[in-house]
């Protein structure tokens, strides 16, 4: 996506378009898969951007509905875009118990069976994070040969 766009997305939500919040954003939107803050801040360590700036960026995007935070059980937060690739609904992920690979399940269907009527009321909530575990390709591949 073009800087211009960029710019003018940012500024459409009230938020100033800083050349880091931009870097962010154009980040983010690259992505593949949620990135923690120490992902993004290497990523643009040639850019000579403040951690912290970079982390109040994310935190920015989220609070006006541009990103959403995930944590997958590490306590660390990922950030990831909400847009055409990545819905504003909730969505769960795959986490590699053995790299620690996080991807987006976008096109999953989970279903819980009986236990919405009998479980928490958290599980009719919309806000629930799920995750499933288990080897990446990448990993099961390895452990083969």
């Amino acid at each position: 996506m073009e800087e211009k766009s960029l710019r003018e997305e940012l500024r459409g939500l009230g938020l100033r378009a800083t050349p880091s919040r931009v870097a962010v954003l154009r980040l983010l939107r690259a992505a593949a898969r949620p990135l923690s803050h120490a992902e993004v801040v290497e990523s643009l360590s040639e850019s000579g951007y403040n951690q912290s700036t970079l982390y109040r960026n994310l935190n920015d995007l989220v609070s006006h509905g541009l990103a959403r935070r995930t944590e997958i059980g590490d306590r660390v937060w990922r950030f990831e875009l909400i847009d055409g690739a990545h819905p504003s609904r909730e969505h769960p992920h795959f986490v590699c118990t053995l790299c620690g690979t996080v991807q987006c399940l976008l096109d999953a269907q989970l279903t819980l069976q009986g236990a919405v009527a009998t479980g928490p009321r958290a599980l009719q909530s919309q806000h629930l994070e799920l995750q499933v575990r288990g080897l990446c390709d990448n990993c099961e591949e390895s452990k083969r040969n």
